[in-house]
């Protein structure tokens, strides 16, 4: 499943005669810059002037090309640390292009929102290049955090008038979680919604009231509530923020921060408003779960085995894990209790795995693996397209009941292809217990029928480009290695839990 905007735009570059764009600078270990302008004029705006977009100059070479080395390696389900760096970069040059839409057309409808919205967002896109100039990395990582791209790819969607100027406030705490970390001194009045202000990576504030000042000087900075809230009274000091590029923390009545997974950089994230899209997760629409008490350790014990297996099995797939994803969003299950368990990706969010709570170590190991997979292929396809597969046509698959179009064949081929690569190492290996390595097998033998099945459909299809057709060949030279298959196994090769991206 694919939402979020639309597959293969370029990425943006630095139209003669604007101003560099915030975070434009390219992703860790390309050794290329691509900076984005995309400041809107203020003339434009406010005259009604509708100029043209300059003409992007053209893509940088690593973003351009893939090489096939590295075609044939991820085609393998497998990526080395320049592929990853290839693949963030990708999805930063994508998130710079989804935000110039934006900007674009606040541009070309200077009514699109009212005039005090849009003043606003100036000032905010202000203070994001403030932040830029003092500390560009810390911008793009904000920039690049999964729920940026679920907040940009409503507000493109927006119709123009409230429903946009109200999408639009929310730029300002991304343009505050980005200042934060940039180190940079600032005062800003930032909306909150339903009196909850949310700083995307960092964490939430109940204010219970509409607006909040953040206040922030040298390492720490301050929040408050200017006018009488729920919870401050008038000028009475709010909580308090400890600044870091890496990470900003913060104590106080009604702050909240997001909780670190163990082993890593990614975060539990049961706070942000746009941490899921807004019609829910999988085929029954669920919806993100809220933080209760001790809701989050359930999480973290299991996270922590989940990665130990990954890390005793399959060193490169823990890291490639690590290295791709950015938070885990808790899913709730259905009232009744029932149902299965359920993964999901969202496309305008890559480097997010949404999830109901599994079982196992074992299996959120599965779903680790399986949703990065769905990461890796959706940035891939923006940068270099696989297929050109409409929605019409659709198939039959071993892991889903319902017929697929060729995009969830793709998605579904290539995670089932990693989860049988993966078990087959689990099989084979020492470092992990005998009960776990006969589970494994099963497992493996499970998902490779299923791909086995799958793979024919992608290679006699003609709506592969070459890119896809040779990736194709690579996943199934892949699957050849790991042994012959038989007949399907009965009670192994169920619907998966596991949805395309969605």
């Amino acid at each position: 499943m694919t939402s979020g905007g639309e597959a293969g735009e370029p990425a943006a570059e630095s139209p003669s005669g604007r101003r560099p764009h915030p975070a434009g600078s390219s992703g860790r270990g390309t050794g290329a810059r691509a900076p984005v302008s995309v400041r809107p004029r203020p003339d434009a705006a406010r005259s009604g002037d509708s100029p043209h977009p300059p003409a992007p100059t053209p893509l940088p070479l690593a973003v351009r090309l893939v090489a096939p080395d590295a075609l044939e390696r991820l085609a393998r389900t497998r990526a080395t640390a320049d592929d990853l760096a290839l693949l963030q970069h990708a999805l930063h040059s994508r998130r710079l292009v989804l935000l110039k839409s934006l900007l674009t057309r606040l541009e070309r409808d200077p009514r699109a929102v009212p005039a005090p919205a849009r003043e606003r967002f100036e000032a905010h896109w202000s203070l994001m290049e403030r932040a830029e100039a003092r500390h560009a990395p810390a911008v793009r990582d904000t920039l690049d955090y999964p729920s940026v791209g679920n907040w940009l790819a409503r507000a493109l969607a927006a119709p123009q008038g409230a429903s946009l100027a109200a999408e639009l406030e929310h730029f300002g705490s991304v343009a505050a979680a980005a200042a934060l970390r940039s180190g940079a001194a600032f005062t800003a009045e930032l909306a909150a919604p339903g009196g909850i202000l949310a700083l995307p990576g960092i964490g939430l504030l109940e204010a219970g009231a509409p607006v909040v000042r953040l206040t922030a000087r040298a390492r720490t900075a301050r929040l408050t509530v200017p006018g009488a809230g729920r919870q401050y009274r008038p000028g009475r000091p709010g909580p308090v923020l400890l600044r870091g590029t890496r990470r900003v923390t913060g104590a106080g009545t009604g702050w909240h921060g997001l909780r670190r997974l163990p082993g890593g950089a990614a975060v539990l994230d049961d706070l942000d408003p746009y941490r899921a899209p807004a019609a829910g997760v999988g085929r029954s629409a669920l919806p993100p779960s809220g933080r209760t008490a001790g809701a989050g350790r359930p999480w973290t014990r299991r996270w922590r085995a989940a990665l130990g297996l990954l890390r005793a099995t399959d060193p490169q797939r823990a890291a490639e894990t690590t290295a791709l994803l950015r938070c885990l969003v808790p899913v709730a299950r259905p009232a009744d209790g029932g149902g299965t368990e359920v993964s999901a990706t969202v496309r305008a969010a890559p480097g997010a795995i949404l999830a109901t709570l599994p079982r196992t170590a074992a299996d959120l190991a599965e779903v680790l693996v399986h949703e990065t997979q769905h990461t890796k292929l959706a940035v891939l396809h923006d940068l270099v397209p696989l297929h050109d597969a409409g929605p019409a046509a659709v198939h039959r698959v071993a892991w889903r009941p319902d017929p697929r179009p060729l995009a969830g064949v793709f998605q579904g081929t290539y995670a089932h292809l990693a989860l049988a690569e993966f078990w087959d190492r689990a099989a084979q290996g020492t470092a992990v217990p005998d009960a776990v390595r006969e589970q494994a097998r099963a497992r493996r033998d499970s998902y490779r029928r299923q791909v086995a099945e799958a793979v024919p459909i992608l290679l006699e299809s003609s709506e592969l480009t070459p890119a896809g057709r040779e990736f194709a060949t690579g996943m199934e030279r892949l699957l050849l290695s790991l042994g012959r298959t038989g007949r399907m196994a009965s009670g192994i090769a169920g619907a998966s839990s596991c949805d395309d991206v969605q």
